[in-house]
């Protein structure tokens, strides 16, 4: 029997005698002991070292033992020496810059070869279809079909396209030609890749390949590509590239059928190979069997936990099960999903119905929950305030959250920093930035829009005025100050001009004189003028002019029939379509544009309602205009129709000292004004009484 202090002995151990052994450690000591039949024990001694005894006609055990377990000792003392590395001099053939550009090229020769020997055939394939591929990809390349008829024959022999479409060269290809194909050539390309959409989908590069056949591709192709994304959906909704590919499937190229067969998978593993088109909705899942709604909602409620955890979350399908989903689970099943998707609500917000699960979360959480969410928002507050879809999610938060301390930090802060970008980017910012210093206008919400952020107001325990007034205040110094900085930013147009009238309503004190000031000053500037039709910031050009106050049954302001000129995605055509917007959208008068007319009507109305609720002492607007006017500038407004309005409506609503200073200014005005032929000129003859 071998004892060594690094090797231990097995309890099954059996001593030369046949007897049992048993070994004990006492330090570096060890003990031999022997258990007799008997039960007693028999101790072998002590020894520092262990004993070797050597067998008859054999080796010494000693000595295989020492030569497996014996530390070995470097000369010097150490467990080992370190390489010695050759220290690089000078002027070497090392050195040199030739010697590593030779060294480079056998690199490249041997990852060649390499290349080759792996697949040879579809090396020299691959090669040959560059060659080509080089000659049309150019911007100048002619007999562009034919060129792709060479690339189609010598692939399609082959059956080679959704072999080479995983690498990042030849899909270049691929995409290259279903760009320039003609249809029936497409059609072949898409029935060779389509039996491999689902590991081209989930390709680093082949997923180009897919998206392509949507960017250039017909209707009927788009549905041939849904219906195989349909057979692999819940496989590919996960993944990183082919989430995208879904989601561009879900919200832009699939029909509303698809679209329901898309979603059945998630209800339950039956649907997963045979559809049935009668299942529009989750509800129809149990409409004829009761007993699958509780494991329709589990099933369903794993897919949105496991999308939830893999941070998934931004896709048009996903948001469309969560939808169905919250108002039908229990509550204890919705009350997890809503804790999951609480931090999440700003990439949920991207659709319609993402937005509507998002407002769902948010009412039905508690007050701490509510705080997180908010929260995570902040660094995404000013993307969502300009969207379609989040603007609305913002104007939730902005009429049901109580705590406006928070709100002010979390919410109406990142907004007013920023309060430029997203008033001039489009009319979704001017209706959050309005629902801050006016919320409930008729003159910037739709009455049913504003009826329904209205019924958001059963899960909030404040009072809503005292919200908006408290809310109101953490913006109010603020606005004034960006007012005062760029006045004409906030009359650039009709539709920010109508959002700055809108904004003056709850104005009051040194603040409101302020802006009258600064408003004053750039409409009585002769150099003052605007665009016609106003331009965003995003480059989009609104065709109509001035937003009227909506009727009862007339469909909402999203839905409203609003011209938009986009600039061209394409670069080499930007510079011109510049050149045609601005040719067709010159440059007039601030005074005589008919939005901001519109507008500055509306502010100087509000000098006689402003004088009914808080004194005659109220800073007026046809005040500031009048002292800003000088003689030259009031002689070319009475020579102009909608100027000579303006006057008249400052006469009818300012106070009896402002009228007068006005009739002052015009006395010797008399004879110029008498002469005039317009509407407004005669108007304001018959007022002052001349």
């Amino acid at each position: 029997m071998i004892q060594t202090k690094k090797r231990s002995v097995s309890e099954n151990s059996v001593s030369e005698s046949g007897k049992p052994v048993k070994k004990l450690k006492n330090g570096d000591a060890v003990k031999k002991v022997v258990v007799k039949p008997d039960g007693k024990v028999k101790k072998d001694g002590v020894t520092g070292k262990p004993k070797f005894q050597k067998n008859d006609g054999t080796k010494s055990i000693a000595g295989k033992a020492g030569g497996k377990f014996e530390k070995k000792h470097s000369p010097g003392g150490k467990s080992g020496t370190l390489p010695v590395k050759n220290k690089f001099v000078a002027n070497t053939p090392e050195s040199k810059k030739e010697y590593w550009n030779s060294m480079k090229a056998k690199q490249k020769e041997l990852r060649q070869a390499r290349r080759q020997n792996k697949a040879k055939e579809l090396y020299e394939l691959s090669v040959s279809a560059k060659k080509i591929y080089d000659k049309l990809n150019r911007r100048n390349a002619e007999n562009k079909e034919e060129l792709v008829q060479k690339l189609h024959e010598l692939l399609g022999k082959e059956n080679a396209y959704s072999k080479i479409a995983t690498t990042h060269d030849t899909a270049r290809v691929i995409q290259c030609m279903v760009k320039n194909a003609s249809e029936s050539i497409r059609d072949e390309i898409a029935t060779s890749l389509l039996p491999s959409l689902c590991e081209l989908a989930t390709s680093k590069y082949g997923h180009h390949c897919i998206t392509s056949l949507f960017k250039h591709g017909t209707k009927q192709l788009w549905m041939r590509v849904v219906d195989e994304i349909i057979k692999h959906v819940i496989k590919l909704v996960n993944q990183a590239f082919a989430g995208a590919i879904v989601d561009a499937a879900y919200n832009e190229y699939a029909t509303n059928d698809q679209r329901s067969l898309m979603r059945q998978p998630f209800y339950s593993d039956l649907y997963q190979l045979e559809k049935d088109r009668s299942i529009q909705t989750i509800k129809d899942c149990w409409k004829t069997n009761g007993y699958m709604k509780k494991s329709v909602l589990m099933t369903v409620k794993g897919h949105l936990v496991q999308a939830a955890n893999k941070k998934c979350t931004d896709n048009s399908l996903i948001h469309a099960l969560l939808a169905e989903f919250l108002p039908e689970a229990g509550e204890q099943e919705r009350a997890e999903v809503i804790e999951l998707y609480l931090p999440l609500l700003a990439s949920i917000s991207s659709t319609r119905e993402g937005t509507g699960a998002a407002i769902f979360c948010f009412l039905r959480s508690v007050v701490k929950e509510r705080r997180a969410a908010l929260k995570a928002m902040k660094p995404y507050i000013e993307k969502m305030t300009i969207h379609e879809h989040g603007h609305r999610l913002v104007l939730c938060v902005l009429n049901c959250y109580d705590d406006t301390v928070i709100l002010g930090k979390q919410v109406v802060t990142p907004i007013m920093q920023q309060l430029e970008t997203i008033v001039g980017t489009g009319e979704w910012g001017r209706k959050v930035v309005g629902w801050i210093f006016s919320p409930a206008d008729k003159d910037l919400l739709h009455p049913a829009q504003i009826e329904m952020l209205d019924g958001y107001l059963e899960h909030s325990k404040k009072d809503k005025d005292i919200r908006r007034k408290e809310l109101f205040a953490s913006a109010e110094a603020a606005f004034c100050q960006q007012v005062e900085n760029n006045p004409n930013f906030w009359l650039r147009g009709g539709h920010t001009a109508l959002l700055t009238a809108a904004i003056l309503k709850n104005y009051s004190g040194e603040h409101l004189a302020r802006l009258h000031r600064a408003l004053a000053k750039v409409v009585c500037d002769p150099e003052w003028k605007v665009h016609e039709n106003e331009i965003n910031l995003d480059g989009s050009i609104l065709s109509v002019e001035a937003v009227k106050k909506p009727k009862e049954n007339e469909k909402p302001a999203g839905e409203r029939k609003i011209k938009k000129f986009k600039k061209s995605p394409f670069e080499e055509e930007k510079a011109a379509s510049r050149e045609k917007q601005l040719a067709a959208n010159p440059l007039v008068n601030g005074v005589e544009h008919a939005g901001i007319h519109i507008a500055l009507k509306k502010m100087l109305k509000l000098d006689q309602e402003k004088r009914q609720q808080d004194g005659e002492d109220v800073s007026q607007f046809g005040q500031a205009l009048v002292e800003a006017l000088t003689d030259e500038r009031l002689s070319t407004w009475i020579a102009q129709n909608r100027p000579s309005f303006l006057l008249l409506l400052t006469f009818e609503n300012s106070t009896v000292a402002v009228q007068k200073m006005l009739r002052e200014k015009l006395l010797p005005l008399k004879k110029q004004l008498k002469a005039q032929t317009h509407t407004g000129g005669k108007l304001l003859v018959e007022k002052l009484k001349f």
